[in-house]
């Protein structure tokens, strides 16, 4: 198996738990003081493996395009793309996390305020976007892994 299927489901995983821990922090202030290391460090571990996991990729992509058939090729383009789209979100949304456990909605500060509001908006949009991307990232990984083997494709 190629290091970057291991490297990208551990990326996928803990880009869904950074979201949705994100979400927990934003949407339940009683949370906040417990998550917030957590929500820091599974927002750096997604970031983290995200990298990893592309250089990886890029190593695979290059072996595809060599040896693969065009379906292949467009395949992992296809994922390639989505992949981007991905760590984008994440790193978008770590960058606001970080801003916003040291800042509007850090556990010591009271709740609400329109600064507050702000940003929990801001997260909440970025982690439901974390979530949308790596399910498309995790389509685009299967389609891409059976592209080039007949037997599993079905229809």
């Amino acid at each position: 198996m190629p290091a970057h299927a291991v490297l990208g489901l551990l990326a996928l995983l803990l880009s869904v738990l950074a979201a949705l821990t994100s979400l927990v922090y934003i949407g339940v202030p009683r949370t906040r003081r417990a998550l917030r290391w957590p929500v820091v460090v599974l927002g750096v571990l997604a970031m983290t493996t995200i990298v990893f996991a592309g250089e990886a990729g890029k190593t695979l992509l290059t072996a595809v395009e060599s040896l693969g058939s065009s379906e292949e090729v467009l395949a992992a383009q296809t994922h390639g793309h989505g992949s981007d789209a991905l760590t984008t979100s994440v790193f978008l949304l770590l960058a606001s996390t970080l801003a916003t456990v040291w800042g509007p909605l850090r556990p010591t500060r009271p709740a609400g305020g329109t600064a507050a509001r702000w940003w929990a908006a801001v997260v909440g949009v970025l982690a439901v976007t974390t979530l949308v991307s790596a399910g498309v990232v995790l389509g685009h990984a299967l389609e891409a892994v059976t592209a080039g083997n007949p037997a599993w494709q079905v229809g």
